[in-house]
């Protein structure tokens, strides 16, 4: 790390001085921003050129491929991404855990997940776990950065940075609505195919409109809104409804700003407890086990991107941010001990599903529950400001900037009399806030027209403030407690080639701060670890090639080495029944990641019809490198990850796509039990794999988009995860059909 800082440090005092020189001419005025610009922030940015420029390996999805898959949640736009894990916990997308190179996919907290330039996490410092999932429907691309160009974001950048576009207002009326419905299958399917729960319908509808204007040339607004109601996936039912709202004007001839304002709230049947082993091989596709078990969830977001052009080489970016979560889970108690070790007689249970004469077979509901209720709030305002100049021959691209965010938690948990009690007893109060302050630099220097180096560095710095108020229903005074986490993260990357054929190699430091948990576990008898700080040395070397429309290929191999890495750990499952976080020490990440398409309608002359293929493929080595689990998998940390894609387009206005995706098997546990227990909370899970297809008819001259979507089409069921405590069972069939009206000002009717 002292190696990489130094030369990176050395980098900038032999070039920066030197960029300003006396005999440069004065700068010309700036240009006025164009019309059709947007102010924002870009991890990678859309000109043709850009993912050359990006010092290491990245991915753009794009607005054309996001329409061709349909997708239900942000989970399935991702998996267009090698290199990437995604799955979403809830048939509505309302949880998504997304990995980066084998790193834990649990809540997405090893990723910086922003939506347009801004965090999503609830607290991106202490807590960045990811509970507010980005509406797939909001969205126009996603930029995915995983190497060295991170180095100008933070602070969860070990992964990589995940950054969501939203929608950009239209600079001339266009108006939208969209309804969909459908079903998910199951095994009470009858002859009609609409699958029943009880009496009612596993159903599925969805509703969205928008409208955009630009009343004058320097105003441009947009407004979506979007409701979703299921009966769900197992029973477990959900809505979800989230508006959006951005304006886009100028604040001088050569400034434009981004107001955005967002509204997310989502209610479902969220238990914690998934089947034991005897209910998942009896009816992998029964209904929760517990149906009072429930989250609510509010975010209110409010953000302001200003981009003023100070000249035609000097631009200043400054984004202001607020957003408020606040969620309320409900959970019905229970105990996982065996039937000789209850803790209650068998007659005060609520009731008790499973096998009991088979030790960890069973789950014991108590006829109380705990309610977690949690507010979060951040807000953050980061300037940055983007130099172009010369030395001689080398250009540069200077970019300089900081960060200042302050995030605060408050945590009360209660105990309620029955299992849909909302208010209960006070079991104990938590609150705890951070102040961070990020300074970073970044100099992309073309030393040649074919060769691009680009050295930065980044330095973080977090202070921590929490205090426990209340504990055991007794209010308790207790000094508040201080801490302070700071890294350096330096990094440098070079390119070389032209945008259509380049080579790229970088290293980076990766580093996270410690989380910061509550002392005191929502489960009995669950210890809780003080973690400390990640930091890690990565490695790529990767190649981009493009043949004009014909043909794409990308291929990366990459190394991470940590000093300490947070992991899963089960603790004692025979009583605890909690997955819980804990140090993993060293730990090693080795392989390699590649996307290819190939234009087989360009290649055989079909224009304008398109045959497109395409194939994401990663592999990924993730294993603890030392200690008492030297040589062992990483929980959640699958081999191989492949998805191939067909997608077909006739100037009928007929189109589909077909994907199909495979999972690897993968450990749950640091032990790597091979073999599932009875309690469905250890044990290895087998590959999988899902198939969707998806078709849309335009109709000419009318606006009017005809979809049919079926998801897992093979109907399936597998296990995708064992945790938080048991098995979680995806590869449930989902049928959507669906209409789509765009009016758009400027559309000339077909003759």
């Amino acid at each position: 790390m002292r190696t990489a800082l130094a030369l990176t440090l050395a980098a900038f005092g032999l070039l920066v001085p030197s960029l300003a020189r006396a005999d440069d001419p004065p700068p010309s005025p700036p240009a006025p921003a164009p019309k059709d610009s947007v102010a924002e922030v870009r991890v990678i940015g859309d000109r043709a050129d850009a993912l050359q420029k990006v010092p290491g390996s990245g991915t753009l999805v794009t607005t054309k491929e996001i329409e061709r898959e349909q997708p239900a949640d942000v989970s399935e736009i991702l998996r267009r991404v090698p290199g990437l894990t995604a799955t979403s916990e809830t048939g509505g997308g309302l949880r998504l855990d997304v990995g980066i190179h084998g790193l834990d996919p649990g809540r997405s907290r090893r990723v910086l997940i922003l939506e347009d330039g801004v965090p999503v996490s609830v607290n991106p410092y202490s807590e960045p776990d990811v509970y507010y999932v980005p509406m797939a429907e909001r969205m126009r691309g996603v930029e995915v950065v995983k190497g060295s160009g991170n180095i100008l974001f933070g602070p969860q950048t070990i992964g990589g940075v995940i950054n969501f576009l939203t929608l950009v207002p239209p600079d001339h009326r266009h108006e939208m609505a969209e309804l969909d419905a459908g079903f998910w299958a199951g095994d009470r399917c009858g002859s009609s195919g609409l699958c029943l729960l009880g009496n009612k319908p596993m159903g599925y509808e969805s509703v969205m409109a928008s409208h955009g204007d630009a009343p004058s040339e320097h105003v441009r607004y947009l407004v979506q809104v979007l409701h979703k109601d299921s009966q769900g996936v197992q029973a477990e039912a959900f809505h979800q409804t989230d508006a959006l709202g951005k304006v886009v004007f100028d604040t001088s001839e050569h400034g434009e700003a981004t107001l955005k304002l967002g509204f997310h709230d989502d209610e479902d049947m969220s238990d914690d407890n998934g089947l034991t082993q005897e209910m998942y091989a009896v009816n992998p596709r029964q209904p929760t086990r517990a149906p009072a078990d429930h989250t609510s969830q509010q975010r209110y977001d409010i953000s302001l991107t200003q981009v003023q052009h100070l000249d035609e080489n000097l631009k200043l970016t400054t984004i202001a941010y607020a957003y408020r979560t606040q969620r309320i889970w409900n959970r019905q108690n229970y105990d996982r001990n065996t039937p000789d070790a209850q803790i209650l007689p068998l007659n005060q249970y609520d009731y008790i599903v499973g096998d009991q004469g088979l030790t960890g077979g069973a789950i014991y509901f108590r006829n109380t529950d705990t309610i977690l209720d949690r507010h979060y709030e951040v807000a953050g305002v980061e300037p940055r400001l983007e130099w172009r100049a010369a030395t001689g021959e080398i250009s540069h691209t200077l970019n300089v900037g900081a960060r200042m965010l302050y995030e605060t938690a408050h945590y009360e948990q209660r105990t309620g009399s029955t299992p849909y009690s909302n208010d209960g007893t006070l079991d104990y109060v938590f609150d705890h806030d951070t102040w961070a302050f990020a300074t970073y630099a970044e100099d992309r220097l073309e030393v040649r027209n074919w060769l691009l180096v680009t050295p930065g560095v980044r330095f973080e710095e977090a202070f921590f403030q929490s205090n426990v108020s209340r504990q055991a229903d007794m209010d308790v005074v207790q000094p508040t407690v201080n801490g302070q986490a700071g890294g350096v993260i330096p990094g440098i990357g070079i390119v070389a080639g032209t945008p259509t054929a380049n080579v790229y190699a970088g290293t980076h430091v990766g580093w996270a701060p410690p989380r910061v948990t509550s002392p005191i576990s929502p489960k009995a008898g669950t210890d809780v670890v003080q973690l400390q700080a990640e930091s890690s040395i990565n490695y790529e070397l990767g190649t981009r090639l493009t043949y004009k429309r014909l043909w794409h290929f990308e291929g990366t191999a990459y190394l991470i080495d940590f000093n300490n890495q947070v992991v899963s750990s089960s603790g004692d499952l025979a009583t605890s029944g909690v997955t819980d976080l804990t140090n993993g020490g060293a730990t090693r990440h080795y392989g390699v990641e590649g996307a290819a398409s190939f234009g087989l309608g360009e290649a055989l002359n079909l224009r304008p019809s398109v045959i497109d293929l395409g194939a994401r493929y990663t592999f990924a080595h993730a294993y603890f490198d030392g200690g008492p689990f030297n040589g062992n998998w990483l929980p959640y940390a699958p081999a191989t990850l492949l998805v191939g894609t067909v997608d077909v387009e006739h100037p009928s206005g007929i189109g589909g796509e077909v994907a199909w995706t495979y999972v690897g098997a993968q450990f749950t546990d640091a032990e790597n039990t091979q073999a599932l227990d009875a309690t469905g909370r250890v044990g290895k899970i087998s590959s999988y794999q899902t198939v969707d297809v998806m078709g849309r008819y335009k109709l000419r001259g009318t606006g009017l988009t005809f979809k049919l979507a079926i998801k897992d089409a093979m109907n399936e069921t597998f296990i995708y995860a064992l945790r938080p405590d048991g098995i979680r069972v995806g590869g449930f069939r989902q049928i959507v059909a669906g209409v789509r009206w765009d009016w758009d000002e400027k559309r000339v009717p077909t003759q």
